[in-house]
């Protein structure tokens, strides 16, 4: 063997020593318990590959339980430095991921950490079993990485018929009596593994005489598809002779010939109408007081200025005064008027005698 091919392979045989022992060193960070809770069940002490226990349905909460350790020794005492643990379930968002990721956190060597993830899984959801990836990583004191993985089978199951009422709200939800136009609006989705036909929706609440009844036909059952989904606004009025009180209104969905059914209520706050009336007519006549009314004349059909009386300190004495005495330029002028006509008349007489 020449001896460039004998330097190649030892070179080689470093290489792999070199590689296992940064595994070994790798594999000091590692998963000692891990239990998910599915719904209200919890599967415990899962390990890699296994399939949890428990079937999630559309919208369940699963959450996550992670215990991580260091394992070095005590002996060789490196601590593992900005420790995180990351869960992925893959695809199940419409073909996206969800993922959460712990904050961070340093481990002495020989104790360990409990982490927990939680997640929210949509209501629009495939039946199907989705990949869990459960991933840790830290660093120790020397620089060296450490990670480890866990893969985990979710199993989402789903009933042949449900469908359920996203949205049951009232607009607005406090009215008088006698209100009009009130606004119920309603949103539907299927989440079951069957098409729904013939599903109809009621409005309903027999105290306020509100009874709206509408067939909307099919409903699919194929998620994130506008099929799957329905959502309408009815309108309805409130009496004018309801009584305050609250008045629960219902929202009810049937379906898969009328076997089954969701229901949802909205509460709605009814006011003291004689109250509300009452407050209105007091509203109408405060605004109305202090307000100047003009009338016509009599004589002329012309309107005449408001008169304001003036308030009169307590303990005067108030006169009324004359026709002259009430203006000194006035009587001046009248007396002038007088006078001027007086001796017109006098130049008149003068002038006819002196033509006789």
């Amino acid at each position: 063997m020449a001896k460039s091919t004998r330097m190649l392979l030892l070179c080689l045989v470093a290489v792999v020593v070199l590689m296992n022992a940064a595994y070994a060193q790798g594999t000091k960070l590692n998963f000692t318990d891990v239990d998910v809770k599915v719904g209200s069940k919890t599967s415990k002490n899962l390990d890699d590959g296994d399939t949890i226990d428990d079937e999630a349905e559309p919208g369940d909460t699963v959450e996550f339980r992670v215990e991580v350790t260091n394992s070095f020794t005590n002996a060789e005492d490196l601590e593992i430095e900005d420790i995180t643990v990351q869960v992925t379930i893959e695809e199940v968002d419409d073909g996206d991921d969800l993922e959460e990721e712990s904050s961070d956190f340093n481990l002495k060597a020989g104790r360990d950490k409990r982490v927990t993830l939680k997640f929210q899984l949509p209501i629009e959801v495939d039946e199907d079993t989705f990949n869990v990836l459960i991933h840790a990583e830290g660093e120790d004191e020397n620089g060296t990485n450490h990670e480890v993985d866990m893969d985990l089978e979710l199993e989402v199951d789903k009933e042949s018929h449900l469908l359920k009422i996203t949205r049951a709200s009232l607009t607005p939800a406090e009215a008088s009596c006698n209100r009009r136009n009130m606004q119920a609006s309603l949103g539907i989705i299927n989440i079951g593994n069957e098409d729904e036909e013939d599903v109809s929706v009621q409005i309903l609440n027999s105290d306020l005489g509100v009874d709206s009844e509408e067939s909307i036909g099919e409903l699919t059952a194929e998620p994130n598809e506008d099929e799957s989904k329905f959502s309408n606004t009815y309108s309805f009025n409130v009496p004018s002779d309801a009584e305050a009180g609250s008045y629960p209104i219902t929202f009810r969905v049937l379906y898969d010939d009328d076997r089954k059914k969701a229901e949802e209520s909205a509460t709605l706050t009814v006011n003291d109408c004689q109250t509300a009336k009452k407050e209105a007519a007091e509203e109408e006549e405060s605004s109305e007081e202090g307000v100047d009314v003009i009338t016509p004349s009599p004589a002329t059909g012309r309107t005449t200025a408001p008169v304001v009386q003036e308030e009169v300190p307590s303990g005067t004495t108030v006169t009324q005064e004359g026709f002259f005495g009430g203006s000194g330029l006035v009587t001046g002028i009248i007396i002038a008027e007088v006078i001027a006509v007086i001796v017109g008349i006098v130049l008149v007489v003068a002038l006819f005698r002196r033509k006789g």
